[in-house]
């Protein structure tokens, strides 16, 4: 559905288009905040509030409202004739003319007579939402908003296998909803952390002196709210664990009895067909899947290749700026050229001269090594030689085994396993020619399976085709994969 179909009122947004529209938005957020403290809000109520602020207003800022109305662009008919109702052609701003715009564009209930007989002010849900929202966007601090998504949906998991939990009784609503909720807002915060980078490589370059640059390595709280919090979610042992917990319990989810109840509540909750909210679901865990799987790892690396960019930006600025725009490098390759190419009793001089430009002070500390005593350990006899010990077979397998499991693999069995369910969705088999290759990942992908296709533990079989499927990163065989 949409939006403007949904509010039912061209003129919602209207009070955001007019001179006085930030006085109308810290006058509405005052009656929002007014009917959260009284169970009633009566219109007396809500004029001596609005009355108090605007006089408020009118003193710290004397002749501000003057100001606004040379500023104010030049208003359609309909809305200069909306406008005159809170003083938009020159008189002075009003509360019970405010209320009444307020009124017209939807964003208070029609009057209503209390019980003392005295009319009633009532926020509109839409407009309560709409405002709410506008004030989590303008508030929003960006402090421990990645990790506290993923905690979260680690902790909707988790109770959503706990048997006394009541997430069980309402599974889409209070399980599925919540992890895409969720995922959508970490997808945002990664978004938003690759914007602000670039957005502060663009300021480092801007600068054209050090005592700049420096203010604002030192003073903008950007730097190390934004990566402090990354560094956060990269280093944290946790986060990787919560991470793939969640994805192994959303395979049993998608696979179990609870699969069935999500579709069933899906369909009753929004009125859908029974194939339509199954595909709704399957896409929600498919979507899951995907971001846990594949999605995260490659914007960790992106933010993370971005960030070495932006560090070696600053170094490199730093550079240039102190060495006031001269790149010293190159002009000392051009002195030794020149002074090469003169003969040797003038490169002499040259370089006494050169040397004399230049004055050098060798600075030196004293550190506790220095004198400190190193003790040395008596050997009282002992036999200190190494010991000679074989392995058997079963300690170099164990060994070995450490070793594969602690080296890093993205192409794993179970990587290239949660890829290939990513792919599948409902569907029981997949051609590769029917598909879409668009990066360098999904070929390797695909490739990986094929090397896997023989494994007991790999939960695919592949079928091979000579048929070669051309895409604009490499060729490959078709085939055709299904599940065991």
């Amino acid at each position: 559905m949409n939006f403007f179909d949904y509010i039912k009122n061209e003129s919602f947004f209207k009070p955001f288009t007019l001179k006085y529209r930030r006085i109308y938005y810290d006058c509405i957020q005052i009656l929002i905040d007014k009917t959260k403290e009284l169970p009633v809000l009566y219109e007396s109520d809500a004029k001596d509030s609005i009355t108090i602020y605007l006089k408020n207003l009118e003193l710290q800022n004397e002749g501000k409202l003057s100001e606004e109305k040379d500023e104010g662009f030049e208003a359609s008919e309909g809305v200069e004739e909306d406008s005159n109702k809170a003083g938009e052609n020159g008189g002075d701003l009003q509360a019970a003319s405010i209320i009444s715009l307020f009124r017209d564009c939807g964003w208070l209930l029609p009057r209503e007579i209390g019980r003392n007989g005295e009319y009633v002010v009532n926020v509109s849900i839409d407009c309560r939402r709409v405002l709410d929202h506008l004030r989590k966007m303008t508030e929003k601090s960006g402090e421990g908003m990645m990790s506290n998504r993923i905690f979260a949906m680690f902790d909707t998991m988790r109770s959503a296998f706990d048997e006394e939990s009541g997430r069980t009784e309402r599974p889409y609503t209070n399980i599925l909803v919540p992890l895409v909720d969720n995922e959508t807002e970490l997808k945002n915060e990664l978004t938003d952390l690759k914007e602000n980078i670039a957005t502060i490589m663009k300021v480092v370059i801007a600068f054209q002196d050090i005592n700049s640059f420096g203010q604002f390595i030192m003073k903008d709280e950007m730097l190390d709210r934004f990566f402090s919090e990354y560094f956060f979610v990269k280093n944290n042992g946790l986060i990787p664990t919560q991470i793939s917990f969640i994805r192994n319990k959303l395979r049993i989810l998608r696979q179990g009895e609870m699969f069935e109840k999500m579709v069933a509540e899906c369909a009753e909750k929004l009125q859908l067909p029974d194939e339509d909210a199954r595909q709704r679901v399957e896409r929600y865990f498919a979507e899951l899947q995907y971001f846990l799987s594949v999605e995260y790892e490659d914007n960790m690396e992106l933010i993370d290749s971005r960030i070495n960019n932006y560090y070696n930006l600053a170094n490199t600025r730093i550079i240039l700026m102190a060495s006031n725009g001269i790149r010293l490098e190159s002009t000392i390759n051009d002195f030794l050229n020149a002074v090469s190419r003169l003969p040797e009793e003038e490169q002499d001089i040259a370089m006494e001269q050169a040397g004399g430009c230049a004055r050098l002070i060798s600075q030196k500390y004293v550190g506790y090594k220095s004198f400190e005593k190193t003790k040395r350990l008596k050997n009282e006899g002992e036999n200190i030689s190494l010991m000679i010990a074989e392995l058997s077979e079963e300690e170099k397998r164990a060994k070995t085994e450490e070793l594969f499991l602690n080296a890093p693999n993205r192409y794993s069995v179970e990587r290239v396993g949660n890829f290939l369910e990513t792919q599948f969705g409902s569907e029981r088999r997949i051609q590769l020619k029917e598909r879409q290759i668009r990066t360098r990942e999904e070929v390797i992908m695909y490739a990986a399976a094929m090397l896997y296709a023989k494994n007991a533990e790999f939960p695919y079989e592949l079928e091979l085709s000579e048929e070669m499927v051309n895409t604009d990163i490499a060729d490959i065989n078709d085939m055709v994969i299904r599940k065991k």
